[in-house]
């Protein structure tokens, strides 16, 4: 029955996300039919202050869930005012969902997305594998997949495809990404009291590799899941630490996030009426940097955030600048000092508060000492800086039926069942964001 298929996994999209704190289920579902009716009434009237005011809604609600508190700690800090703190939570998935309502208002003002129906607009915005930690997916890349038959002639090999996506996605998780994260949680727990001057800051570095392979992992799950209903999502990771260059890194990085700050960020900034100010050197960089800044505002609320946002900026500044008046340093050059830029600024994502990034930083003016977990370390960085990018690999491994393969997905998932027994809670970092 084609027409039970969207509503079908709509409810079930919302049973999944209701799961955590079912109250979220109100805001969620408010969020879907207000800019639903948004987008239907925009058709019909064509005035483009009810997307205005859509987005703005939608910013306001990310605002007071997610950053209130922050700015109020920072007045109160600057000016001594006592202000109440809002006493909420930060909803699941509430930056990700945000954002696709984002996409979709403003590719519908450009004649880039359909009117749907509010179903299809529903699933579009819930769809359980990327509802809360993306990837982000423009409707142009996924709207009409939607309701389409998911085990039409010829469904093995997409299906094929999707579970090895999931297997390679949990071995990421639960055996990269989180025993790297047993190894370093205490390291960055021993910055947060002092500068950590035992050799182990060096180790905090690789926390670059772990944060690769907990959301690679994640982004991976969701592209198999979604295989297995027939909808392709957008690749999120590809082969990140091949780069030579930092703009390489960041079109390899977390994708479809870096595509929607270029699209819906820099390139409004870098349009605007600024006079003779406008369409300049310097007016790009700036709508560079201060598009960094906000990626690394929405990363968090916190200043440890918006200082990398703003390093990476700097880097990508400096990247262009280069590339246009002094030679190339040559791609192994360029690797090496992109890794590191990149593992160095990762220890402000990690770390506590600045003053916790700050006392890593300092420890790295001593030696690295041999400790249990190197090998862990050295391992899982390895992995990282060797392996193709997960689409690739899937390509190779699925081209064609093969028992070996089958027996080894078969095996590492048994392996992955053993690992996720222990009743721990596994938690996903950018389920944080």
């Amino acid at each position: 029955r084609p027409r039970l298929r969207i509503p079908t996994v709509v409810a079930f999209s919302l049973v999944f996300y209701g799961a955590w704190t079912p109250a979220f289920l109100i805001l969620l579902i408010a969020s879907i039919v207000l800019n639903w009716l948004a987008a239907q009434s925009f058709a019909a009237t064509k005035s483009i202050a009810i997307i205005v005011a859509a987005i703005a809604g939608n910013l306001l609600v990310l605002f007071l869930f997610k950053y209130a508190n922050f700015f109020v700690d920072n007045i109160e800090a600057l000016f001594g005012l006592p202000i109440t703190r809002l006493n909420v939570v930060l909803p699941l998935g509430i930056s990700f969902f945000t954002f696709h309502h984002i996409m979709y208002l403003v590719d519908l003002r450009r004649g880039r997305a359909q009117l749907c129906s509010l179903p299809h607009y529903a699933l579009y915005i819930c769809f359980f594998p990327q509802a809360i930690a993306g990837p982000l997916s423009r409707w142009s890349e996924v709207g009409r997949q939607y309701g389409m038959q998911a085990f039409a002639p010829g469904w093995e090999p997409r299906f094929a495809r999707g579970v090895l996506y999931i297997v390679i996605g949990l071995v990421e998780k639960t055996l990269l990404a989180d025993t790297l994260g047993r190894a370093l949680d205490p390291i960055y727990a021993n910055a947060s009291n002092g500068p950590v001057n035992d050799g182990s800051a060096w180790y905090a570095l690789a926390f670059g590799f772990q944060v690769f392979f907990d959301f690679s992992g994640y982004s991976d799950i969701a592209i198999g899941l979604g295989l297995l209903f027939g909808i392709e999502l957008p690749e999120n990771f590809n082969a990140p630490f091949h780069a030579a260059s930092i703009l390489q890194l960041w079109q390899r990085w977390h994708m479809t996030l870096s595509r929607f700050l270029r699209d819906y960020v820099f390139v409004p900034l870098s349009d605007l009426h600024l006079g003779e100010f406008r369409h300049t050197p310097a007016h790009y960089m700036a709508a560079i940097l201060i598009t960094m800044a906000l990626c690394g505002l929405w990363h968090g609320a916190g200043w440890n955030f918006v200082l990398w946002g703003v390093l990476h900026g700097l880097a990508i500044v400096w990247a262009i600048a280069w590339r246009r008046f002094f030679p190339s340093p040559g791609r192994w050059l360029g690797w090496f000092l992109t890794v590191a830029f990149f593992l160095l600024t990762a220890v402000l994502f990690r770390a506590a508060s600045p003053a916790a990034a700050l006392h890593t930083y300092q420890g790295l003016f001593a030696g690295p000492s041999i400790k249990p977990i190197t090998a862990t370390v050295a391992i899982c960085s390895l992995v990282a800086l060797a392996l193709p990018s997960t689409r690739e690999l899937v390509e190779r491994l699925a081209s064609k039926p093969r028992p070996a393969v089958a027996v080894a997905a078969a095996i590492a998932t048994v392996v992955v069942l053993l690992q996720i027994g222990d009743n721990e809670t596994y938690d996903f970092i950018y389920f944080q964001f």
